[in-house]
This record gives C-alpha cells, structure tokens and sequence, in this order.
C-alpha cells in the first residue's frame, strides 16, 4: 500500500469534528461549483462516470460502508427513494469509502479486493437496492466531496452540486428533490424562479438499536473504540 493510502484507511474510529466548528468547512466540495469528477468501479461490474450524467440525470450519492451504523439505518429508506425518483430522472448511487468503525470483523482496508469484499457483504446484509460504487483504496473521491462516514450529496444534471450534508437524511432529501424537480418543471412552463442558498446545522438523532447492531458485526473492539472517544457514553450508549 503507498502512504496515501494508508493515511486514508484509519486502524482506529475517528471521532467527528467538535461540535463547535462549522461542519461544513469539513467537505471539501463546494455548493455551486462544479462537483468533483470521478470514475468508480461498481460492484456488480464496469465503471461509472459522473460526466456520463452530465445534462442526462441528476446524481445523488451517500458514503457509507459496512461498518457503519449510520448507513445501514438510512439504506432501507434510500431504497424506497430509489424506487420513487429513478423514473423522475434522478440516479441514486452508494460510494463505498473506508471502515468507520474497523475491528476484528472487518477491519481497516488493506487491499482493493478486501474493500470489494465488505461491499459485497453491505449490499446482502443491509441489502442494498441501488447501485454501489467502491471508492479507489485511497479515498479519492471520498476525499473530494468530504471524508464524513454517511455524508450525501446531489449533483445536479448540469454538473453543479447542490446539496450537501455531512451525514445522510432520507426525510430532508425526499423534501429537496421534490423542490428540485417541481423548480424544474415551473421552468419548463415559462414561470419565473429565484436561486436560493441555504445552510443549516441541527442535531441528528442516532438510532441506538443500528449502531449496537453494527456494532456487533464489526466486532468487539468497534465498542472499545467509540467508548475510548466518547467515555460519558459507557455502558449508556450504543
């Protein structure tokens, strides 16, 4: 493995940015601007594109991997998004990035054949209905758009990013698209439109039965590492 890539790939859980700093200062993608290009293979086989969405699709991608509670609770949820907007013209895709909470079950990735292999066993035990794309062994892509563990982005058909969020919300997704799409079609009718910007910082509700269950996959130490960052939460949570 070279240096970047065993920079990227944690032994331990990282804990998140302080409560206190901005979290949108933590993505490196910009809103507005043209998102990031990438090529990524998908698990199921070939390559996707970005570009090849350009003036065709909207694009929405979640980060996420097997050892992440947070992905595994928003998946179920997805799906039926998915299923809800694919004929709206709007693509849905899974960036498999790096172990959140690496253990004995799953560790931190030491191969791209490895990191193949957890994706294969996210898309079967959560299972996954829409497409999974596994990130390059050093990130790249993760590293592009934000290293959060189950941030979500939208890129619109015209190649900006539009939407961005340090950890994935099915209920403020479904809102956003549904806007995007009825702008789109006031458009299409000749009504007038203004560009809004907006930013927003809220708690988000951790589900504590997914992450035990997560938990639990990944392995012993997965528990041994959130308490060694989050002590006050020892034998109270997850």
């Amino acid at each position: 493995m070279t240096d970047e890539e065993c920079a990227y790939n944690l032994e331990d859980f990282s804990s998140a940015a302080p409560a206190l700093t901005n979290p949108g200062a933590t993505m490196a993608a910009t809103i507005g601007l043209t998102a990031p290009d990438f090529q990524a293979q998908v698990l199921d086989g070939g390559f996707v594109c970005l570009a090849d969405f350009r003036d065709k699709r909207h694009v929405v991608m979640m980060t996420g991997a097997v050892t992440s509670p947070m992905c595994a609770f928003e998946i179920p949820e997805f799906n039926r998004l998915q299923s809800e907007f694919d004929s709206k013209g709007v693509s849905f895709f899974l960036l498999y990035t790096r172990e959140s909470h690496p253990a004995e079950n799953y560790s931190a990735h030491q191969s791209f054949e490895q990191k193949l292999a957890y994706a294969c066993d996210l898309q079967r035990l959560e299972n996954v209905k829409f497409p999974i794309l596994v990130d390059h062994l050093d990130g790249r892509i993760h590293r592009a758009y934000g290293v959060w563990p189950n941030a979500l982005f939208v890129i619109h058909k015209d190649g900006r990013l539009i939407f961005r969020s340090n950890m994935a919300n099915h209920r403020e997704l479904r809102d956003f698209l549904n806007d995007l799409l009825d702008a789109e079609s006031a458009r299409e009718q000749g009504q007038v439109t203004h560009l809004q910007y907006s930013e927003r910082v809220l708690p988000h509700q951790a589900d504590q039965a997914t992450h035990h269950r997560v938990y639990e996959r990944a392995g012993v130490k997965a528990f041994k590492d959130y308490w060694a960052k989050r002590p006050q939460h020892r034998n109270r949570w997850p």
